[in-house]
């Protein structure tokens, strides 16, 4: 089942796309609602879609994965926002390039920021920019990736993890198609489309104040639901021909994989979903000295995996007094490479002040003395 295909079916007008083996019963009602639909249609030029667009890495047949595709096909064209939701590892950034790819501005920047790496005071300077001199470190004027992507597509990876005082300013871009960079009474227009995504389920967090409903409302115009592995396991033989296909390009050196072992693939348990699978299948294809997989291979793989997980577990006693004394060693060093300056310490370390107070007291760091530490 080809992405391309699919998306460039519907783009260019079509009403839907079957994939193989066909379903005569369901040709019959697509022949029904298509005629009915005509009798009302109005011809409307379409647009075509650029043959030589280069080709996503999305690969599936499964009816989960023929339904995201049709639905990156019928919303490609549009502006509408869309939100992706679904598990980590399942390629929702995938599906946010493919809209683009197939869109009217394939052309421009497609920009991906992940919202939950950085703090809401460096997420709101590297989104929305900031002028020379508005905060400590400032001394430069700083053009946003908003805009610095007009006329292209911003895609916000877990949207869901920011901070309500950042979504109301991130809701007024949207709605005002305008920016403001920190420290400037001015608005600058922009012209981007929002793509953006989340693990989290959404309205859950709306019904306990963690995020907007206006902004759920601005983002989700199209939602597309990407199915976790578990959900497509016809699709995990395509995968892994797919991955080590992949692994031939780069390493120009070709391998391959029994047909029992991609069976016991398919039959695990893959919580990591797609990730997972793409980095088990480059382990295994690396240690394939023979340039082929065996069950032998595959078995010996899970064995390690499980004996990692046994080592993390006994370790997990440890880990949170191991994980405090490797913070506080590392807001000790940047104390001491500002000179003691709280403000500078702080931001280098991407938080509040005041949040570096806390942590301070909590770790048992002397703020005053920094050169005793």
């Amino acid at each position: 089942m080809s992405l391309e295909t699919a998306a460039r079916s519907l783009a260019e007008g079509a009403i839907d796309y079957i994939s193989k083996p066909l379903d005569i019963s369901r040709i019959r009602e697509l022949c029904r609602r298509t005629a009915e639909q005509a009798k009302h249609a109005t011809r409307q030029p379409v647009a075509v879609l650029d043959p030589q667009i280069p080709t996503t890495a999305m690969v599936g047949k499964s009816p989960r994965m023929l339904e995201v595709f049709k639905d990156i096909g019928r919303v490609a064209s549009s502006n509408a926002n869309v939100l992706i939701t679904g598990a980590s590892g399942t390629g929702k950034e995938l599906v946010a390039r493919a809209i683009h790819l197939h869109s009217k501005r394939a052309e421009q920047p497609f920009i991906p920021v992940n919202c939950g790496s950085l703090t809401e005071t460096i997420l709101e300077s590297e989104l929305f920019g900031h002028e020379k001199g508005a905060f400590t470190g400032a001394d430069r004027l700083h053009k946003g990736l908003v805009e610095t992507s007009t006329g292209g597509t911003l895609f916000l990876d877990e949207v869901a993890e920011t901070a309500l005082s950042f979504q109301v300013k991130l809701l007024r871009v949207i709605q005002e198609q305008q920016v403001r960079r920190v420290g400037s009474n001015s608005s600058i227009p922009v012209d981007v489309r929002i793509i953006a995504a989340s693990n989290r389920d959404v309205p859950d967090l709306m019904r306990r104040g963690l995020f907007r409903e206006d902004l759920y409302y601005r983002l989700s115009v199209v939602q597309i639901a990407v199915p976790s592995l578990e959900e497509r396991r016809e699709d995990i033989p395509l995968l892994i021909a797919h991955f080590l296909q992949q692994f031939t390009h780069k390493n120009d050196r070709a391998v391959t994989i029994d047909h029992e072992a991609i069976e016991y693939l398919q039959a695990q348990s893959w919580p990591g979903n797609v990730r997972e699978l793409e980095n088990t299948i480059n382990r295994l294809a690396i240690f394939a000295s023979t340039g082929r997989v065996s069950m032998v291979d595959v078995k010996a793989e899970a064995q390690r995996v499980v004996r990692n997980d046994r080592q993390v577990r006994d370790l997990g006693a440890a880990a949170p007094d191991r994980l405090l004394e490797l913070e506080r060693q590392h807001i000790i060093h940047i104390l001491k490479a500002t000179h003691g300056n709280k403000s500078e310490a702080a931001r280098r370390l991407g938080i509040e002040r005041k949040t570096l107070y806390k942590k301070a007291l909590r770790l048992g760091i002397n703020l005053q003395s920094v050169e005793k530490l």
